[in-house]
């Protein structure tokens, strides 16, 4: 079940990487991004300072935010791949 939920935050990051960088939404890209990052730091550094004993926030960050991160990432680059492939042709 744990893989069924990244694969979906990965194909999820990945469509949403491609949209935002198709309309040039790359503010809100970067946002997103460093929100993901933040969060994955605030919950590493600092699990005493989690609701409850914090392992289910530790355990839901690391397994949505981490590839939701890189795939909003690969979608944007893949993007760009193929908009200099289309602009090429």
């Amino acid at each position: 079940m744990m893989y069924v939920i990244a694969l979906t935050a990965l194909g999820l990051g990945i469509v949403a990487g491609w949209s935002l960088a198709s309309r040039f939404m790359l503010r809100s890209l970067v946002g997103l991004f460093l929100v993901l990052v933040a969060a994955v730091i605030w919950v590493g550094l600092a699990p005493d300072m989690l609701p409850g004993d914090g392992f289910a926030t530790i355990v839901a960050t690391y397994l949505v935010a981490v590839p939701m991160a890189s795939g909003l990432l690969g979608g944007a680059v893949l993007r760009w791949l193929f908009r200099k492939r289309d602009t090429a042709a």
